[in-house]
């Protein structure tokens, strides 16, 4: 079972694994954040709390039946759009603040976490829209994990049609756990754990110690 950390211990080298459903793609036009959720881990990938955060942000509609053929059939049939219409309270501002809230609960001190999940610049553009103080607390560095995967597929692409592949739920936390196991799987066999890179350490110490 995956080992979990206790809510009063200080979370080592975090990661704010965050995805987010939208309108639509345009994040210079109309388009908005409209589900997000959050799970934090430590830098062994280890979930903090479980349950993370997770809302949806209400929109009339009447505006979520302008989104596009994509999104209304998608977020419809997921059962987003209902959610959406059950829950008018949660407005963009308050979503804004619980999401803040639940970050500073683990990582107190602003810039030390840093953002991670998949093609994870998209979303952190959005919230940098929606929820800029979200990402004002965040480091600026991201771990953006469909980078390893666009490299491994150039580097050993046998190996990586081997990785779990994402079901396509689209939904914000289904996305950041398959993308946290994906994570996971590159580190246990596409990466050289500490055992295979001793040698190249070794050397280097003694190379610096020589200098």
């Amino acid at each position: 079972m995956q080992a979990l950390l206790r809510k009063t211990k200080k979370v080592d080298n975090p990661l704010v694994w965050i995805d987010c459903e939208m309108t639509g793609l345009d994040v210079f036009g109309d388009d908005h954040i409209i589900e997000v959720c959050c799970i934090i881990t430590d830098g062994d990938l280890n979930v903090v709390d479980e349950e993370g955060y997770e809302s949806t942000v209400y929109y009339s509609k009447e505006r979520l039946d302008s989104m596009g053929e994509w999104c209304v059939s998608q977020h419809n049939s997921s059962g987003l759009v209902a959610k959406i219409l059950d829950h008018p309270e949660q407005t963009l501002e308050r979503v804004q603040q619980e999401l803040l809230s639940y970050i500073v609960k683990y990582i107190p001190q602003s810039r030390v976490g840093i953002l991670a999940g998949n093609s994870i610049h998209m979303d952190k553009i959005f919230l940098m829209k929606d929820m800029p103080r979200v990402t004002d607390h965040l480091h600026y560095r991201l771990v953006d994990v469909s980078t390893i995967m666009e490299f491994g597929r150039r580097h050993n692409p046998e190996l990586m049609k081997c990785c779990p592949k994402k079901t396509g739920l689209h939904t914000a936390k289904s996305d950041i756990l398959e993308s946290l196991a994906q994570l996971k799987w590159y580190r246990d066999y596409y990466f050289k754990n500490k055992q295979e890179t001793k040698d190249v350490v070794q050397a280097f110490q003694e190379e610096k110690m020589n200098e």
